[in-house]
Protein backbone atom coordinates (compact mmCIF):
# COMPACT_ATOMS: atom_id res chain seq x y z
CA UNK A 1 0.00 0.00 0.00
CA UNK A 2 1.84 3.33 -1.25
CA UNK A 3 1.59 5.94 1.94
CA UNK A 4 3.84 8.72 1.10
CA UNK A 5 2.84 11.47 3.50
CA UNK A 6 2.60 15.45 3.50
CA UNK A 7 -0.23 17.97 4.66
CA UNK A 8 -2.66 16.64 2.04
CA UNK A 9 -1.26 13.00 2.04
CA UNK A 10 1.05 13.06 -0.95
CA UNK A 11 1.15 9.83 -2.89
CA UNK A 12 4.66 8.76 -5.44
CA UNK A 13 3.83 5.02 -5.55
CA UNK A 14 7.69 4.19 -3.89
CA UNK A 15 6.12 0.87 -2.52
CA UNK A 16 5.09 -0.35 -5.41
CA UNK A 17 8.70 0.42 -7.49
CA UNK A 18 9.95 -3.14 -8.73
CA UNK A 19 13.83 -3.54 -10.01
CA UNK A 20 16.68 -5.66 -8.92
CA UNK A 21 19.22 -4.04 -6.20
CA UNK A 22 22.41 -2.32 -7.63
CA UNK A 23 23.66 -1.40 -4.47
CA UNK A 24 24.33 -3.03 -0.84
CA UNK A 25 21.71 -2.53 1.78
CA UNK A 26 24.19 -0.25 4.43
CA UNK A 27 25.25 1.75 0.84
CA UNK A 28 21.25 1.88 0.26
CA UNK A 29 20.24 3.16 3.59
CA UNK A 30 23.11 5.52 3.71
CA UNK A 31 21.62 7.15 0.73
CA UNK A 32 18.28 7.71 1.66
CA UNK A 33 19.94 9.25 5.13
CA UNK A 34 21.87 11.48 3.43
CA UNK A 35 19.15 12.34 0.45
CA UNK A 36 16.50 12.70 3.81
CA UNK A 37 19.16 15.19 5.73
CA UNK A 38 19.92 17.19 2.17
CA UNK A 39 16.07 18.13 1.75
CA UNK A 40 15.79 18.98 5.32
CA UNK A 41 19.14 21.31 5.10
CA UNK A 42 17.55 22.73 1.84
CA UNK A 43 14.56 23.72 3.39
CA UNK A 44 16.64 24.83 7.01
CA UNK A 45 18.68 27.45 4.35
CA UNK A 46 15.52 28.16 2.24
CA UNK A 47 13.54 29.48 5.75
CA UNK A 48 16.47 31.28 7.35
CA UNK A 49 17.02 33.01 4.57
CA UNK A 50 12.77 33.53 4.05
CA UNK A 51 12.95 34.89 7.82
CA UNK A 52 15.85 37.31 7.21
CA UNK A 53 14.54 38.90 4.16
CA UNK A 54 11.04 38.97 5.35
CA UNK A 55 9.65 36.88 2.72
CA UNK A 56 5.85 36.88 2.36
CA UNK A 57 4.49 35.80 -1.15
CA UNK A 58 1.95 37.39 -2.61
CA UNK A 59 -1.45 35.62 -2.92
CA UNK A 60 -0.59 33.95 -6.82
CA UNK A 61 3.32 33.22 -5.52
CA UNK A 62 1.40 31.65 -2.83
CA UNK A 63 -0.58 29.51 -5.44
CA UNK A 64 1.87 28.58 -7.12
CA UNK A 65 4.31 27.39 -3.83
CA UNK A 66 1.04 24.99 -3.27
CA UNK A 67 0.95 24.16 -6.59
CA UNK A 68 4.72 23.10 -7.49
CA UNK A 69 4.60 20.01 -4.98
CA UNK A 70 1.50 18.52 -6.66
CA UNK A 71 3.70 18.83 -9.07
CA UNK A 72 6.53 16.93 -7.86
CA UNK A 73 4.42 14.40 -6.72
CA UNK A 74 3.12 13.62 -10.08
CA UNK A 75 6.69 13.93 -11.57
CA UNK A 76 7.98 11.39 -8.92
CA UNK A 77 5.02 9.05 -9.52
CA UNK A 78 5.33 8.81 -13.59
CA UNK A 79 8.60 9.06 -13.99
CA UNK A 80 11.36 5.95 -13.30
CA UNK A 81 14.58 7.80 -14.36
CA UNK A 82 16.65 9.02 -11.28
CA UNK A 83 16.99 12.42 -12.69
CA UNK A 84 13.28 12.72 -12.62
CA UNK A 85 12.63 11.26 -9.26
CA UNK A 86 15.19 14.37 -7.59
CA UNK A 87 13.38 16.89 -9.58
CA UNK A 88 10.23 15.71 -8.56
CA UNK A 89 11.96 15.90 -4.27
CA UNK A 90 12.87 19.42 -5.28
CA UNK A 91 9.54 20.53 -6.46
CA UNK A 92 8.39 19.43 -2.95
CA UNK A 93 10.81 20.97 -0.73
CA UNK A 94 12.03 24.37 -2.08
CA UNK A 95 7.69 25.49 -1.70
CA UNK A 96 7.85 23.56 1.41
CA UNK A 97 10.79 25.53 2.73
CA UNK A 98 9.72 28.91 1.34
CA UNK A 99 6.19 28.41 3.28
CA UNK A 100 8.12 27.68 6.72
CA UNK A 101 9.46 31.19 6.97
CA UNK A 102 6.21 33.03 7.11
CA UNK A 103 5.49 30.54 10.14
CA UNK A 104 8.65 30.52 11.76
CA UNK A 105 8.56 34.37 11.60
CA UNK A 106 5.46 34.57 13.45
CA UNK A 107 6.49 32.49 16.37
CA UNK A 108 9.55 34.78 16.67
CA UNK A 109 7.86 37.95 16.31
CA UNK A 110 5.87 36.94 18.92
CA UNK A 111 8.57 36.39 20.74
CA UNK A 112 7.83 32.39 21.22
CA UNK A 113 11.30 31.47 19.22
CA UNK A 114 12.40 29.02 22.08
CA UNK A 115 9.44 27.22 21.00
CA UNK A 116 10.78 26.81 17.38
CA UNK A 117 14.11 25.27 19.08
CA UNK A 118 11.98 23.15 21.01
CA UNK A 119 10.54 21.74 18.39
CA UNK A 120 13.61 21.04 16.79
CA UNK A 121 15.22 19.29 19.29
CA UNK A 122 12.10 16.81 20.15
CA UNK A 123 11.66 16.45 16.22
CA UNK A 124 15.24 14.96 15.86
CA UNK A 125 15.47 13.37 19.07
CA UNK A 126 11.80 11.53 18.10
CA UNK A 127 13.19 11.36 14.30
CA UNK A 128 16.33 9.37 15.85
CA UNK A 129 14.36 6.97 17.74
CA UNK A 130 11.97 5.52 15.76
CA UNK A 131 15.00 5.41 12.87
CA UNK A 132 16.56 3.14 15.28
CA UNK A 133 13.78 1.08 15.90
CA UNK A 134 12.83 0.72 12.22
CA UNK A 135 15.87 -0.43 11.28
CA UNK A 136 16.82 -2.62 14.68
CA UNK A 137 12.59 -4.44 15.18
CA UNK A 138 11.31 -3.88 11.90
CA UNK A 139 8.40 -6.43 13.08
CA UNK A 140 7.35 -3.61 15.21
CA UNK A 141 5.98 -1.87 12.11
CA UNK A 142 5.49 -4.82 9.74
CA UNK A 143 1.41 -4.91 10.69
CA UNK A 144 1.10 -1.42 10.95
CA UNK A 145 0.78 -0.16 7.32
CA UNK A 146 -3.29 -0.11 7.38
CA UNK A 147 -3.77 1.21 10.49
CA UNK A 148 -1.71 3.80 9.98
CA UNK A 149 -3.33 4.37 6.45
CA UNK A 150 -6.62 4.39 7.69
CA UNK A 151 -5.70 6.66 11.17
CA UNK A 152 -4.02 9.16 7.96
CA UNK A 153 -7.32 9.48 5.99
CA UNK A 154 -9.17 10.44 9.27
CA UNK A 155 -7.06 12.69 10.07
CA UNK A 156 -7.19 14.52 6.78
CA UNK A 157 -10.83 13.98 7.39
CA UNK A 158 -10.78 15.71 10.72
CA UNK A 159 -8.70 18.58 9.47
CA UNK A 160 -11.22 19.16 6.34
CA UNK A 161 -14.45 19.32 8.94
CA UNK A 162 -12.52 21.69 11.50
CA UNK A 163 -11.89 24.54 8.78
CA UNK A 164 -15.87 24.58 8.87
CA UNK A 165 -16.68 23.33 12.56
CA UNK A 166 -14.18 25.71 15.17
CA UNK A 167 -14.69 23.00 18.10
CA UNK A 168 -13.20 20.73 16.06
CA UNK A 169 -10.39 22.73 14.56
CA UNK A 170 -9.19 24.30 17.57
CA UNK A 171 -9.27 19.99 19.38
CA UNK A 172 -5.88 19.42 21.13
CA UNK A 173 -6.07 15.96 20.81
CA UNK A 174 -6.07 16.02 17.10
CA UNK A 175 -2.62 17.30 16.98
CA UNK A 176 -1.61 14.16 19.43
CA UNK A 177 -3.21 12.15 17.13
CA UNK A 178 -1.07 14.13 14.36
CA UNK A 179 2.08 13.65 16.15
CA UNK A 180 1.49 10.06 17.01
CA UNK A 181 0.86 9.01 13.63
CA UNK A 182 3.59 10.76 11.77
CA UNK A 183 5.83 9.42 14.54
CA UNK A 184 5.40 5.84 13.40
CA UNK A 185 5.31 6.58 9.88
CA UNK A 186 9.15 7.65 10.48
CA UNK A 187 9.16 4.27 12.05
CA UNK A 188 7.15 2.41 9.30
CA UNK A 189 8.71 3.95 6.74
CA UNK A 190 11.75 2.55 7.47
CA UNK A 191 10.80 -1.06 7.72
CA UNK A 192 9.54 -0.93 4.35
CA UNK A 193 12.51 0.70 2.84
CA UNK A 194 14.33 -2.44 3.99
CA UNK A 195 11.67 -4.43 1.92
CA UNK A 196 12.59 -2.45 -1.41
CA UNK A 197 15.32 -2.94 -4.05
CA UNK A 198 18.37 -1.12 -3.10
CA UNK A 199 18.39 0.71 -6.39
CA UNK A 200 18.97 4.78 -6.26
CA UNK A 201 15.57 5.43 -7.53
CA UNK A 202 14.07 3.85 -4.91
CA UNK A 203 16.34 5.72 -2.56
CA UNK A 204 14.63 8.72 -4.02
CA UNK A 205 11.28 8.00 -2.84
CA UNK A 206 11.86 6.61 0.07
CA UNK A 207 13.68 9.84 1.18
CA UNK A 208 10.51 11.59 -0.09
CA UNK A 209 8.58 9.58 2.24
CA UNK A 210 10.75 10.40 4.92
CA UNK A 211 11.31 13.99 4.81
CA UNK A 212 7.29 14.52 4.39
CA UNK A 213 6.91 12.54 7.56
CA UNK A 214 9.53 14.62 9.42
CA UNK A 215 8.47 17.68 8.44
CA UNK A 216 4.75 17.29 9.12
CA UNK A 217 6.11 15.84 12.95
CA UNK A 218 7.66 19.07 13.23
CA UNK A 219 5.02 21.43 12.20
CA UNK A 220 2.81 19.20 14.52
CA UNK A 221 4.94 19.31 17.63
CA UNK A 222 5.37 23.31 16.85
CA UNK A 223 1.64 23.21 17.07
CA UNK A 224 1.32 21.31 20.32
CA UNK A 225 4.17 23.34 22.04
CA UNK A 226 2.36 26.69 20.94
CA UNK A 227 -1.03 25.38 22.36
CA UNK A 228 0.86 24.84 25.66
CA UNK A 229 2.52 28.21 26.07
Amino acid sequence: MATNRSLLSFDTGVWDRAGADVMGRRAFLGVISGLTLWGLGVNAGLAYWALQTGFQPSFWVGIGMMALPFAGVLVSNFTKSLAGGLLGYHLILVPFGLMLGPILSAYTKAGAGAIVSQALILTGCTTGIMTLLGLTYPNLFSRLGGVLFGGLIALLLLRLVGMFVPSIGHAGWIDWLAAGIFTLYIGYDWYRAMTLPATARNAVDVAISLYLDIINLFLTILRLLGRRD
